[in-house]
């Protein structure tokens, strides 16, 4: 995707790698997604999205657009829809139907006051000899009847209340369900929705090569298209345009690696520039790992505060990466003192 010196931004892909899926619908796709927050998941473009060729990300993408799909057919066919309007039809109905028995029993409740006080008053006029027994058994089995009315309407609304009461845990149930399957399409959408979020997060990082800031690309060796790289090699260097701060990192041997603390004076030799023509750059111990690798070095990183100014007065252009070789000053010792310090070591040796 770029040349060798090409001036590239943090994030700009650089090379990609051969895959099963076309690079550009991967791309395309990525873009959907990291415009897409997950409370607008609805908005995604499913027809335009399903033309993709994904490779590796298919299946995940086949698994997302399903459970979406399910997801938009549930919320447009709304399959609780028909039981719940039933419900609340015969809702309608029954509390219909309760209100006309209530009308009935007020009225069967005086006509049973009325044949309750003509049968009272026909036992009355029986005692006394003004009607016979006939028309007394008469209007008992007036008074009867109109008692059994009453209780009639009255097991006819206690049914109806009885049905009411089961429609409404119908109807509670019915909108539970409703808000079950809501959540789980839901949350089943999103899910797939983190996951084909994750394997394209996984897939740049397999395929993609990408700028870490912003600089100019520098190849380590002549690249074109249909190449094959090896795992672990390095491909290209991306140089900073911002050297403002520059860093000096050693590596020390284990032998007398024990004297090395702080703020020691270091002093840098460039392979790039030669010491005798340009001279020494100077630094200080920044600080010294605590173990060494597995090579038993020791890794100690150097301040540069003068920068690249040397001991000439000269101050080195940094293009690239600079190497060489530096000594730590563990010890400033005066003339005399390097005499007597190599005197004891002579003397220690013959003895």
């Amino acid at each position: 995707m770029i040349k060798d010196h090409q001036e590239v931004k943090k994030d700009d892909i650089l090379m990609v790698l051969q895959s099963t899926a076309n690079f550009k619908d991967v791309l395309k796709l990525k873009k959907i997604i990291d415009s897409i927050s997950p409370k607008m998941i609805f908005t995604f473009p499913l027809n335009e999205a399903s033309k993709f060729k994904l490779g590796e990300l298919q299946g995940d993408y086949n698994n997302f657009a399903k459970a979406f799909q399910d997801e938009k057919l549930f919320t447009r066919l709304q399959p609780y829809a028909p039981e719940n309007l039933a419900t609340s039809q015969s809702l309608t109905e029954y509390n219909s139907r309760i209100a006309t028995l209530k009308q009935q029993l007020h009225l069967e409740n005086a006509k049973y006051d009325l044949s309750k006080k003509n049968f009272q008053r026909s036992q009355t006029l029986f005692e006394q000899g003004v009607i016979s027994k006939m028309e007394v058994e008469n209007e008992k089995i007036k008074f009867l009847q109109a008692e059994q009315n009453l209780k009639n309407i009255n097991i006819s609304l206690s049914q109806l209340q009885e049905g009411i009461s089961n429609l409404r845990k119908t109807k509670s149930g019915v909108a539970i369900n409703t808000e079950k399957d809501k959540i789980s399409y839901s949350s089943q959408t999103l899910q797939l929705f983190e996951q084909l979020r994750k394997s394209l997060k996984q897939w740049e990082q397999n395929y993609l090569l990408t700028s870490s800031t912003n600089g100019t690309v520098s190849f380590t060796q002549f690249w074109g298209e249909n190449q094959f790289v090896k795992s672990g090699e390095i491909i290209l260097s991306v140089l900073p345009q911002n050297k403002e701060a520059i860093v000096g990192r050693m590596l020390v041997p284990a032998t007398n690696s024990g004297k090395i603390v702080t703020g020691q004076k270091v002093l840098i030799k460039l392979d790039n520039y030669r010491y005798q023509e340009y001279g020494i750059v100077q630094g200080k111990v920044q600080n010294i790992s605590l173990t060494p690798d597995e090579k038993g070095n020791y890794y100690v990183d150097i301040i540069l505060s003068n920068g690249l100014k040397t001991s000439y007065n000269k101050t080195l252009p940094f293009d690239k990466e600079l190497k060489g070789n530096a000594e730590i000053v563990t010890q400033d010792l005066r003339l005399i003192e390097r005499f007597f310090y190599q005197t004891r070591k002579l003397l220690g040796y013959q003895t």
